[in-house]
């Protein structure tokens, strides 16, 4: 059974994570879901479902390590790539050779009209930063500045340009490792540039490998000692890693919570490069909601609904083991709204853990759950969706107080309660 399912309607390649028979997604690691991709594309550009020509879009879920396959099987046959932005109601133009689609414009998922958003000039910095040390490519997002991304996929190829002009992508037949925080977008605008380059190009994925082995897999080559769906690993240092859950029962806004704190550490200057946020919940409610909710709720809401799934046994082993192997310094996750033996499993995963309630009988029910899985309680937040201002009401040993109105749609990232804690929790990096 493949791990990824593709189906071609009109100029449009839809993509997703494939499910079981009752609507989970299948759990799979991401070398084999390189493979699958590499194999379903092939396939649909062996029937003719795939005949190239002047556009395809891409819609749906793509991990980053798939978007660096599809870009490169995808590139030869359309003169122009776009890759849908939720957030933006577009997709973005990540590959052009034609005047009617030009590079980082977007076209409207409803009307499909083609509009180009200015450069920002005013950005001191760009939006993502690229750096090259031996045979690893080093991709940082830009937490500096917030811009949309079309700006990032401007920003990615400029400085790839910058690299090339310098002399240092020189290329061969060896292997290229990328590693860092990336986009999906960003991704595979990297593909695109750099596939031709290398004999081989290996992305990092921190849900593979061990303590003291990161793991890279190959996404593109055209060397026959690499082949996609590979695994090359790398000796790397022992890690320590703050790994902190936010647990509570539903509709207390963890959602809203989880997405206004990770813009909050995103945005400090002493967060670590590494900082990392995942959903524990098959609920759909990606890192693409909240934006997205902010421009276009019933675009969110249906986004939603498509990639909802079921909390099942195996959703939760497979999401135990991918916060078990991450590495990165400072981690951020949400689980689902119930006390249950599958998110036993996820938070016995944790080092810390944050309720959020909306009273002191859901705080001690949870205070209790983490206390059989020995997990030390750092925060507890009371929600209040009728409050107008935060109350902190303690910061250290145990961070308290109540935060307002977490309303889908709404940024809070500015809350003062938010910001107390996003210091808060930079200080448990290791």
């Amino acid at each position: 059974m493949t791990s990824y399912f593709m189906e071609v309607v009109g100029d449009t390649l839809r993509v997703n994570f494939a499910t079981t028979d009752e609507g989970n997604p299948i759990s799979a690691p991401g070398d084999r879901i390189v493979k699958d991709v590499q194999s379903q594309v092939g396939q649909l550009i062996a029937s003719g479902q795939l005949p190239g020509g002047n556009l395809l879009k891409i819609h749906g879920r793509i991990s980053l390590p798939a978007s660096y396959t599809l870009a490169h099987e995808l590139a030869h046959l359309y003169r122009a790539i776009a890759v849908s932005a939720p957030r933006l109601g577009a997709y973005i133009v990540v590959s052009s050779t034609t005047a009617d689609y030009p590079f980082a414009s977007r076209i409207d998922f409803h009307t499909n009209q083609v509009k180009q958003v200015p450069c920002a000039t005013e950005l001191s910095v760009p939006s993502f930063l690229v750096q090259l040390q031996g045979d690893v490519l080093y991709v940082q997002i830009n937490q500096a500045v917030s811009v949309d991304g079309d700006q990032i996929v401007r920003d990615v190829k400029a400085q790839l340009q910058k690299l090339t002009d310098s002399g240092r992508l020189s290329g061969g037949n060896q292997l290229l490792k990328v590693n860092g925080r990336s986009t999906v977008l960003a991704s595979w605008v990297i593909g695109l540039e750099l596939a031709h380059r290398y004999g081989a190009i290996a992305v990092f994925d921190p849900k593979l490998g061990t303590p003291d082995l990161d793991s890279y897999i190959v996404t593109i080559s055209h060397s026959p000692d690499y082949h996609v769906g590979d695994t090359i690993q790398v000796k790397c240092k022992p890690y320590q890693s703050a790994k902190i859950v936010l647990c509570g029962f539903k509709n207390t806004g963890k959602t809203v919570f989880r997405d206004g704190l990770k813009k909050a550490i995103r945005q400090r200057e002493d967060a670590p490069d590494d900082f990392y946020v995942i959903s524990g919940c098959p609920d759909g409610e990606g890192a693409y909601f909240s934006e997205t909710a902010q421009r276009n709720p019933d675009l969110a809401r249906q986004l939603k609904d498509e990639y909802k799934a079921k909390f099942t046994p195996e959703f939760a082993i497979g999401k135990a083991h991918d916060i078990e192997v991450i590495k990165n310094s400072l981690l951020l996750f949400d689980v689902g709204g119930k006390i249950s033996p599958e998110n036993e499993l996820i938070m016995a995963q944790a080092t810390h853990g944050i309720i959020l309630a909306k009273s002191e009988s859901e705080v001690s029910e949870w205070q209790c759950f983490c206390q059989k899985l020995h997990l030390p309680v750092i925060a507890i937040i009371y929600s209040d969706i009728n409050a107008n201002t935060d109350t902190i009401t303690s910061e250290s040993p145990l961070f308290t107080g109540t935060v307002h109105r977490l309303h889908r749609g709404e940024i809070v990232s500015h809350r003062p309660l938010i910001q107390a804690l996003a210091k808060r929790l930079v200080e448990f990096v290791p």
